[in-house]
């Protein structure tokens, strides 16, 4: 018995090693670039909100496949636009479920008093999103061996992480450039959520075409870092705004 419960210990640590403190470590460096920082015990829940969003988008995702292998059956499209269906709303069910997470805590909340929260708690909620995400990856990859665990966490690291932070701070840049306009709110974050599902549709599409190719691989960290770029440029824009 004592057997089983030190290898599960060892198995939890390493899920969360692997898994989950690295969102935490970009966490950390993103929370750096607010000038007025939030309460931490706010920051904790958007993280924690972030990490549960993956249970309604795993229910989502599993609804949206069996719903378009139904219409594949009926309509009798073709294999790519089955593919396409699901890339398009496997992003968008993240990309909600990132923003509910959020919008439900800290945009909610009396501390969104600044045009930049927007951005904040949305990277915030994504980067609690990615570490659940990276959990269950991990979970599934120790079962081929610690060496598959370490390369799935360095991969995700780098790649997944910056993608949830990128598509996030596109729709935190929504409630961010909207603060002091929120009869165009609705328009602003409808357009920031299409962006944000489109770049990553569009990475999801890299992955899974280019999964065994370097050229591949480094066209999909190629577009994360050039999201990561755009995600603090907005956030530099949101930081200057003033009524």
């Amino acid at each position: 018995m004592a057997e089983i419960i030190t290898a599960y210990a060892a198995k939890t640590a390493l899920i969360a090693i692997l898994g989950v403190f690295p969102p935490i470590i970009w966490l950390l460096f993103w929370l750096r670039e607010d000038a007025h920082p939030e309460p931490k015990k706010e920051i904790v829940l958007v993280f924690f909100a972030g990490m549960a969003s993956v249970i309604a988008a795993l229910v989502l995702e599993n609804v949206f496949l069996e719903a378009n292998s139904v219409l594949k059956k009926v309509f009798g499209y073709s294999l790519g636009a089955f593919q396409i269906f699901n890339l398009l709303s496997f992003a968008l069910v993240e990309e909600l479920s990132k923003t509910g997470a959020a919008f439900f805590t800290g945009i909610k909340s009396r501390f969104f008093d600044e045009p930049e929260d927007g951005i904040i708690y949305l990277v915030t909620a994504a980067l609690g999103f990615a570490a659940a995400e990276n959990a269950l990856f991990i979970a599934g990859s120790l079962k081929v061996g610690l060496s598959q665990s370490i390369v799935v966490s360095a991969f995700r690291f780098i790649n997944a992480v910056l993608l949830h932070v990128s598509s996030a701070a596109i729709i935190g840049a929504g409630f961010a450039f909207s603060f002091y306009h929120k009869t165009r709110r609705i328009k602003e974050i409808a357009f920031a959520i299409i962006l944000a599902t489109l770049l990553h549709a569009f990475y999801n599409f890299l992955i899974l075409k280019n999964i065994e190719s370097v050229a591949g691989q480094f066209s999909a960290t190629f577009l994360v870092v050039i999201g990561a770029v755009i995600a603090l440029l907005l956030s530099e824009k949101a930081r200057r705004m003033v009524q």
